[in-house]
């Protein structure tokens, strides 16, 4: 984050409880502005209390929220303008059509030009169904329309929980595109899922939580380049092995004498006669040169896919899978 800049959110040191059990310890965390920020964490982990308490509907009981620079406990009007709030499972109104229900909202956030209706119909892609009862919607596209909801005001802030939940695979993909457009239009994202696949394409910067705890938080570069370092310091520290599948012509068999023993090779194994999984101990310096290594050998190589994405791996080092 430059210097100077205020972040779009940021918290110091929040605490809550519910019946006399912390679910939130002492988080701390930034999020820059412009970026699409993964909250990541199990289900329990307090995702959800934290985004409660960013989007004003609950009082931390010690700590401090700011929103674009803004107090959250001192201003919460102010900061409801600021920010537009999905939350998880959230419920629409089945009995009127697509365009009836979200000029009820743009009355409701005293929107007053009439053509913003317009905008966000055609910015979600639901201009073709304006006219079709919420009733008869499928799950994803009630989920787009609860975006379209949350963008009639026109927030800087988008605080979504959850927001491709039990979606189905072309619908996720739907969603994860409509992010990328509204942060090529300037809008920061905050954006929590237990689903790491949801948010390893997306997310410029994430935050785990653990048993109401923050682990790590920070631009994805940055952290997985800090447990490298740690990792390495740490001689007793478990390594958390990589994997690719390398998909050759012929009999993936002949990768063992080129690769067995090989520094930083853990595994090979054989799902397919035509494809290696290969567990490693490296970063993608490695991987390049375990792959000019194989073509140079005169490997058939025909296919490189890494099966864990460094979000996953991030997750895995950094969290040790307690439940509260």
């Amino acid at each position: 984050m430059s210097e100077g800049v205020v972040p779009a959110i940021r918290v110091r040191h929040l605490w809550h409880r519910y019946a006399g059990h912390d679910v939130l310890r002492d988080v701390t965390f930034d999020v820059g502005q412009g970026e699409i920020f993964g909250f990541i964490g199990p289900n329990g982990a307090g995702k959800t209390t934290t985004i409660r308490l960013m989007a004003t509907l609950l009082e931390p009981m010690a700590g401090r929220i700011e929103i674009d620079g803004i107090d959250v406990a001192m201003d919460p009007k102010r900061v409801r303008r600021l920010i537009g709030y999905m939350p998880d499972h959230a419920g629409v109104y089945e009995r009127i059509t697509v365009r009836e229900y979200l000029e009820f909202f743009a009355d409701a956030f005293r929107v007053e030009s009439p053509e913003v209706v317009d905008a966000v119909l055609e910015l979600t892609d639901l201009g073709e169904l304006q006219e079709k009862l919420v009733a008869n919607m499928s799950k994803g596209m009630k989920q787009r329309l609860q975006l379209a909801r949350v963008l009639l005001h026109d927030p800087k802030i988008l605080i979504l929980d959850e927001p491709a939940s039990d979606l189905d695979p072309r619908a996720r993909i739907e969603i994860r595109d409509l992010l990328l457009e509204l942060r090529s239009l300037g809008k920061t994202i905050f954006l929590s899922s237990h689903i790491l696949t949801e948010l390893a394409d997306v997310c410029t910067s994430v935050a785990i939580l653990e048993r109401g705890r923050v682990v790590v938080s920070g631009p994805i570069n940055e952290i997985a380049a800090r447990l490298g370092q740690a990792q390495a310091q740490t001689q007793a520290a478990p390594v958390v092995a990589r994997r690719v599948k390398l998909r050759v012509l012929g009999a993936a068999a002949n990768l063992t004498p080129l690769l067995q023993g090989a520094p930083g090779v853990l595994e090979i194994e054989f799902p397919a006669q035509q494809v290696a999984v290969v567990s490693y101990s490296g970063d993608e310096a490695w991987l390049a040169g375990m792959v000019r290594h194989l073509v140079m050998s005169g490997v058939p190589l025909v296919g490189v896919e890494p099966e864990r994405t460094e979000l996953e791996r991030i997750f895995l080092e950094a969290t040790r899978g307690d439940l509260q």
